[in-house]
């Protein structure tokens, strides 16, 4: 029940509330597996990160969208969802490429349509949806969709919450294997300034998710974890690296 303003650069303006959730949310496979792959992607980085998001917020005992507290049922939806998505998006992004739904593209669009967005609703945001408001200020970056740049935002959210290397290497490899971004200069084809990294980041503890994390964060360490993405994609530019 949700919807987000944006300016018309992309630039976002508030995050609103409808004053009643929908009747009915009717979704037709066969129509969705006709969509452009970009756009479907989109949809699965958004919805990969719930889990993530839906964990810092528990442990931060932060409020969920409704205000209150997050519920276990929201966890158990995040978890189940993100299973989905690391089972079954290989399979359903490979039906959209075909232009016909199957049981993995029905199980995808009711993890990115149904558990996705009772997870987040019920259970509450974090530092993946909040990077929304730096990068939607840099022009460079302001035009990825949505889903893109939240799926970047959880590999930033994952190297503050100091995650071993190996999960690192595992998510990594699997947003390289569908498509989705794991660099800023993956995001747009261009690397970022250390100016724009910092614009990033000072924007990105404004959003009212950011406090949601276990601990309170500064600028620097969102400048530090996303040069870190940069080095590690090997897309950092020497002045970036050597301004960090």
């Amino acid at each position: 029940h949700n919807y987000v303003l944006y300016d018309e650069h992309h630039r976002l303006l508030a995050v609103e509330k409808l004053p009643a959730n929908p009747d009915l949310v009717l979704v037709d496979t066969q129509v969705i597996a006709q969509a452009p792959r970009h756009l479907f992607l989109a949809g699965i980085g958004d919805a990969v990160v719930k889990l993530f998001e839906v964990e810092r917020c528990v442990r931060a005992k932060g409020k969920n969208i409704y205000g209150g507290a997050p519920v276990e049922s929201a966890l158990i939806l995040a978890r189940g969802c993100y299973d989905i998505l690391r089972a079954h998006a290989e399979d359903a992004l490979a039906a959209v490429d075909r232009k016909t739904a199957d049981d993995a593209l029905d199980l995808v669009v009711e993890a990115t349509v149904l558990m996705s967005g009772l997870a987040f609703e019920s259970g509450g945001l974090s530092i993946s949806h909040s990077m929304t408001r730096g990068l939607s200020a840099v022009p460079k970056y302001a035009n990825a969709l949505h889903g893109f740049q939240v799926a970047y935002g959880g590999l930033v959210q994952l190297v503050l919450e100091r995650r071993e290397e190996a999960f690192m290497d595992d998510i990594i490899a699997f947003y390289g294997r569908i498509g989705l971004p794991v660099s800023l200069a993956a995001l747009s084809g261009a690397g970022p300034t250390r100016e724009e990294v910092e614009t990033i980041a000072r924007l990105t503890l404004t959003a009212p998710h950011a406090r949601h994390f276990p601990r309170v964060l500064e600028e620097a360490e969102i400048v530090a974890a996303i040069a870190a993405l940069e080095a590690r994609a090997g897309t950092a530019s020497q002045a970036f690296q050597a301004a960090i």
